[in-house]
């Protein structure tokens, strides 16, 4: 019985610990549109899949980052891209990042990123053996006052929940404004 109350009250208690600091920072709201294409994929070249097949789709994104920290931020970012290869396609789903502003010059900030979120993906790619993706994600970016660019990778994985279990991985290249 105790073990069972111990992980929702630590839980509660790191929620509880973590909204004061983010309640005194106002959240900032955006979109991004970016191009992604296969890459880092085994044995196999930029652009293509495992089975040297093309792989690259263009990609919304809608961003709410919530300042934690000075240089620290959370973001939520639902997105949904339309894929062009190796099908016609639609893949939709959420990440949830930790963003850091190591350095500001004037008014740009370079920021570095990290998380994970689901997908859900139309494409049935052979190395996933589902539709449905656990989503690792990383990048760097330049944000110059509301506008930034950002070069991001994003690692599809089924997570052992399927078979067979190989990565999709891509990069992405994104333009955006905050409003």
């Amino acid at each position: 019985m105790r073990k069972k109350v111990l992980g929702p009250l630590l839980s509660l208690t790191m929620l509880v610990a973590l909204w004061g600091p983010a309640r005194s920072y106002g959240a900032e709201q955006g979109l991004s549109v970016g191009y992604g294409f296969a890459a880092f994929n085994a044995h196999t070249n930029v652009g293509r899949i495992e089975g040297g097949k093309d792989y690259d789709f263009f990609q919304l994104a809608y961003i709410y980052e919530m300042p934690f920290w000075k240089k620290a931020s959370i973001v939520a970012e639902p997105f949904v891209a339309a894929v062009n290869r190796p099908n016609s396609g639609f893949d939709g789903g959420f990440d949830l990042l930790g963003r850091w502003y190591p350095f500001k010059i004037g008014a740009s900030r370079l920021f570095l990123d990290a998380g994970a979120g689901l997908a859900y993906t139309t494409i049935k790619f052979e190395e996933q053996g589902t539709h449905f993706l656990g989503v690792l994600t990383g990048g760097v970016g330049l944000r110059y006052k509301n506008f930034f660019i950002e070069d991001r990778i994003r690692h599809y994985s089924n997570g052992h929940t399927s078979y067979p279990n190989r990565s999709v991985d891509a990069n992405i290249i994104s333009v955006g404004m905050y409003f």
